[in-house]
């Protein structure tokens, strides 16, 4: 079977980054004072301080079990019944196991190393074999991953991504940047959840510890496939278009996998659903917002902004970004140790 590899990019460092630039899935880059995660560019130097100082974990809310001390990062199965395999990677590969088996109801804890890990991405799979292989959903290629028969999923995936900052006082040195090894990784994390590429299984992330800069909740697990929009207009002659995505092998018995987001459904073209055109054409730009050549007034003002899509995210999935340059949640930044319990459900 084959690997799938995704493109990445990166912002030139002299610009000052905006809230999102939209492109081909981004697996992560990171270069000299910018940090490319997911689809998000930030600014970072290693002198910069933290947001605030990491109080004491609190104690996670009544669903979810206690947490080992010093964890920051747990994921558990919402499911009521099926399992999920976790896959994950960190820069350019997979950093811990992957296609890690969770049965429903129970949560796994990721060792992040003190010294930090960049650039990483968690998302969960759903329909698979016993290998975690050939699933319904979160098959979508990416390091160390493997398209089934029909190809790779479009990269949709509802994830989790973030750079995990050095904590204060690590015995080992910190972790350095993957791309320029004189720069290390800051006492800081940064982290993303987004819609701009569309989505696939609803979530929630909850925040344990002091971190005023982000919210101590993101609730998206209304976020149905049901109601993604069928009927979406993207501007083209040949009129409205669903933006469900479809199993191609007809196993799912359901009206959807996934959920395109408009830029991607014009510009994604596996399991040939979508449209081939780049983010910069005439028919993408304004659905898609690169910068250049498109302002962030002018996406905002766009009919992006006016799609029953970003409608849809907005009322299922308060605070998170729709498009390019959505006044959600975009990069949020918290201090190293913090920790995040993610729980993904079921469609």
């Amino acid at each position: 079977m084959a690997s799938a590899s995704t493109e990445y990019g990166l912002l030139p460092p002299q610009v000052p980054p905006p809230k999102r630039v939209l492109s081909k899935p981004l697996t992560a880059a990171l270069a000299l004072g910018a940090v490319a995660l997911g689809t998000v560019a930030f600014v970072w130097r290693a002198n910069d301080p933290p947001p605030s100082k990491a109080s004491p974990i609190v104690p996670p809310s009544p669903a979810l079990p206690a947490a080992t001390p010093g964890v920051r990062l747990r994921i558990t199965n919402g499911c009521d019944a099926d399992p999920l395999w976790l896959a994950n990677f960190a820069f350019n590969k997979p950093y811990f196991e992957q296609d890690i088996k969770l049965e429903a109801g129970k949560t796994h804890e990721f060792a992040i190393p003190d010294e930090g890990l960049a650039a990483t991405r968690f998302w969960a799979k759903w329909g698979c074999d016993e290998t975690g292989g050939n699933c319904l959903i979160g098959q979508s290629g990416g390091p160390g991953e493997s398209c089934p028969p029909t190809g790779c999923a479009p990269p949709i995936d509802s994830k989790f991504e973030a750079t995990f900052g050095c904590l204060p006082g690590s015995k080992k040195k910190c972790a350095v940047n993957p791309s320029d090894p004189t720069q290390p990784i800051g006492p800081t994390d940064w982290w993303d959840v987004s819609q701009v590429d569309g989505w696939t299984l609803p979530y929630k992330v909850e925040l344990a510890g002091s971190c005023p800069a982000a919210p101590k909740l993101i609730d998206c697990s209304e976020l149905s496939l049901k109601s993604c929009p069928e009927a979406e207009d993207l501007g083209l002659k040949s009129g409205p278009e669903s933006l469900m995505l479809k199993d191609p092998t007809g196993k799912a018995g359901m009206s959807a996998v996934g959920c395109y987001a408009p830029c991607a459904k014009l510009t994604y073209t596996q399991w040939n659903q979508g449209h081939g055109f780049t983010p910069e054409s005439k028919e993408a730009q304004m659905y898609c917002c690169p910068t250049p050549p498109v302002s962030p007034s002018e996406c905002s003002a766009g009919p992006v902004e006016k799609t029953k899509y970003v409608e849809a995210v907005h009322k299922l999935c308060p605070s998170v970004y729709a498009y390019a340059y959505d006044d959600g949640v975009g990069l949020a930044q918290c201090p190293a140790g913090t920790r995040y319990d993610v729980t993904f459900f079921c469609p």
